[in-house]
């Protein structure tokens, strides 16, 4: 009998339990809880996102991801901005390790892959000064994401970390469930930013968040 998927490997992580690696005929995806953390269908979601960037920012010289998971959305960054240097952070080392085996990451240029929490690394960068033309937050554990990731202040550190004229694009899942929590992250984003506008592909909405 014909498979239409075939599960390549399978492991347990500490942080996000059961990492699955699982291949159909658009290619290969890391999926925890259900849900693709990076691979083709992820790379789906943000490209609609960045296209979106490119046409309000041509210049982007410095990104930071937050998630970086298996590298989808550093993959786009490279394409659509080639020669900027990526910083990826991701909490899960075995996630990186998946990306690079079964994706794309390990041909990833200029990237620095930074194994730690997002909110500590975040404010690391903010005490040095350091500032970002695009700043992506993906941060899911399976299909959730963290409490403290809603948190005004972490939001506000992002917009702090932004340069002038810069975007941060923020990810959540908008399946029925999910919106009412998607929405008051809207509300958050809206009373901090300057602008906030939806990109809405497959089953997630992402936030553009523009900066003064």
């Amino acid at each position: 009998m014909f498979k239409l998927f075939s599960i390549v490997e399978e492991k347990e992580s500490p942080i996000n339990g059961k990492i699955q690696i699982v291949r159909d005929l658009q290619g290969a995806r890391i999926i925890v809880g259900g849900v693709s953390q990076s691979g083709w269908l992820v790379k789906s979601i943000w490209n609609k996102a960045l296209k979106k960037v490119t046409s309000n920012k041509k210049q982007v010289t410095r990104v930071l991801i937050l998630g970086l998971g298996g590298g989808s959305a550093a993959e786009l960054v490279q394409k659509y901005w080639p020669g900027t240097k990526i910083t990826g952070v991701d909490i899960d080392p075995l996630m990186v390790e998946m990306g690079k085996k079964h994706l794309q990451l390990a041909s990833i240029e200029n990237i620095e892959v930074v194994i730690g929490d997002a909110w500590e690394y975040v404010e690391t960068v903010e005490g040095k000064g350091i500032k970002y033309d695009l700043v992506l937050v993906d941060l899911f554990n399976g299909s959730k994401i963290p409490e403290k990731f809603y948190r005004e202040k972490f939001i506000r550190s992002i917009q702090k970390i932004l340069a002038p004229g810069g975007v941060a694009a923020f990810n959540h899942l908008y399946s029925f469930i999910e919106k009412e929590t998607a929405h008051k992250l809207q509300k958050k984003l809206r009373n901090i930013f300057i602008t906030v506008s939806t990109v809405l592909p497959e089953a997630n909405i992402i936030f553009l968040c523009f900066n003064k």
